[in-house]
């Protein structure tokens, strides 16, 4: 249930210009805004049926029936497209507001919304509202002064645990503001997003592991693990049924129509996936972690800045820790031959992208002696990325297919199967092209990007490993 203020004033047509609204309840809310300075971000077309309901205790209910297009300004391609259920309660009291729509969900699978048309406006036009007046964890963070603190500037000599606090915090804030986005689903994107923040959550206590407590790191990075798998398995079908459209785009179109069925296996195992993703983001286990690392980040970086392990400085951090990731790569990129197992090359790109995590978290440190770095680890991770995809989508139609009987009734659907398996095989053999050899020479003319953390290498790190990228390669994933 949620309770806003609404605002409704009856106009004769729709101003072209925001400056001049006309005199009403709307003029008269936004009489403290400066009109000049407003410009459109989106519009809603809403199409609406209005129903009043008596409930059997008396109460009274408004069913509204939308139907509506959030389109943006500046990108009107974009646009989002959803129907939702909105019950507005009249007269009565809110317990029959909620038994009722409890029944108008279980009966009907309704999935209850968590965002406003407004914030899925913001949503579609890559924007979001303050967390702190939506999320009630961000609510208690900044009322604690934790984000004042945490914004102050901060040099290589201070206490390592503050840069810690710093990604810890606003990598949290960003996973509860994708959060409400992933579980209504309109757009793939959020899940991707939310993925994202929950692998860097992991990252950053890996990264800064020396400065933490070891106990509680260990747990919320477990944890975190949890949620990030369940938000994998429904981006990866997300991914993989978008592409599916562009394999078909490369059969003979009479073989392209027996893939039906293979498509169908997808939207089953997504809907599975999508149950999953739901039932975790409403468990009393994830409500859990959220109050819990709340409390963890609440309690700041200076609890454990005076002991022994939290004491080390941003420098000797950076060192310790970009040496190691460094020596990791260069390790199993060096050991990449053309007969590798794939997975190697998967090894390889894990290592990268820790490695890549660990330039960004310090990169406000550091500056630009890292940043032109990031670029290319980011490039040679999109490429074993690629890699991986291919590996996984092979893997993917060899197991429906294996599933499939052989049958004369199923002759069409092995054939159009059969012509995909090969593509991810092309795609997968490309990366195989390169020696490490290859790059000797160009290693020793590249200065070090980490030289200014006090790890020498770096870049031969990334070198070595560029043997096995793709060089305008389609990679069918």
């Amino acid at each position: 249930i949620q309770k806003r203020e609404e605002v409704e004033q009856p106009v004769a047509k729709l101003p072209r210009k925001l400056r001049r609204l006309p005199e009403g309840l709307i003029a008269q809310k936004l009489s403290n805004v400066r009109r000049k300075s407003l410009h459109e971000l989106f519009q809603v077309h809403n199409h609406r049926c209005l129903f009043n309901v008596r409930t059997p205790q008396g109460a009274l209910l408004e069913l509204a029936f939308d139907r509506a297009t959030i389109t943006p300004a500046q990108q009107p391609s974009c646009r989002m497209e959803f129907q939702e259920l909105e019950i507005e309660l009249k007269d009565g009291t809110e317990e029959a507001l909620q038994e009722f729509a409890e029944r108008i969900r279980e009966q009907f699978g309704l999935l209850p919304s968590r965002l406003s048309k407004f914030e899925r406006g913001l949503q579609v036009t890559a924007l979001r509202p303050p967390l702190a007046q939506i999320r009630r964890e961000v609510q208690r963070l900044e009322d604690s002064g934790l984000a004042n603190e945490l914004l102050r500037p901060l040099q290589k000599r201070d206490a390592a645990v503050k840069l810690a606090y710093r990604h810890l915090f606003e990598l949290f804030k960003e996973m509860l503001c994708q959060e409400p986005r992933a579980w209504e689903g309109l757009d793939p994107e959020s899940v991707h997003q939310m993925r994202v923040a929950t692998r860097r959550l992991r990252a950053a206590l890996r990264a800064f592991r020396r400065v933490l407590p070891a106990e509680p790191r260990k747990a919320f990075n477990r944890e975190f693990k949890w949620v990030a798998a369940v938000l994998g398995d429904v981006r990866d079908l997300d991914v993989y049924q978008d592409n599916l459209q562009h394999y078909t785009k490369e059969l003979p179109e009479a073989d392209g129509t027996y893939l039906s069925d293979f498509q169908q296996h997808l939207a089953k195992q997504w809907r599975q996936a999508r149950k999953q993703l739901l039932e975790c983001l409403s468990s009393d286990r994830y409500d859990e972690l959220k109050a819990s690392f709340t409390e963890f980040l609440q309690s700041g970086p200076s609890e454990f800045g005076g002991k022994t392990v939290g004491s080390s400085t941003i420098g000797e951090v950076a060192k310790k820790a970009i040496c190691s990731q460094h020596k990791a790569v260069l390790r199993d990129g060096r050991a990449i031959k053309s007969d590798s197992p794939d997975e190697a090359l998967h090894t390889l790109r894990i290592d990268c992208k820790r490695l890549r995590y660990l330039f960004e978290f310090f990169d406000p440190i550091y500056g630009q002696a890292l940043s032109r770095w990031i670029k290319r680890l980011k490039k040679l991770q999109d490429v074993l990325g690629d890699f991986q995809d291919a590996c996984v989508a092979t893997d993917r139609l060899y197991a429906y297919a294996s599933s499939v009987p052989m049958a004369a009734e199923n002759r069409g659907q092995l054939i159009a199967t059969g012509q995909l398996i090969p593509m991810g095989r092309r795609s997968t053999g490309i990366c195989r092209r390169r020696h490490k050899n290859d790059c000797e020479g160009s290693r020793r003319a590249v200065s070090d990007p980490a030289r200014s953390c006090g790890c020498t290498g770096v870049v031969s790190a990334i070198l070595a490993a560029r043997r096995c990228r793709i060089v305008g390669a389609r990679t069918f994933a």
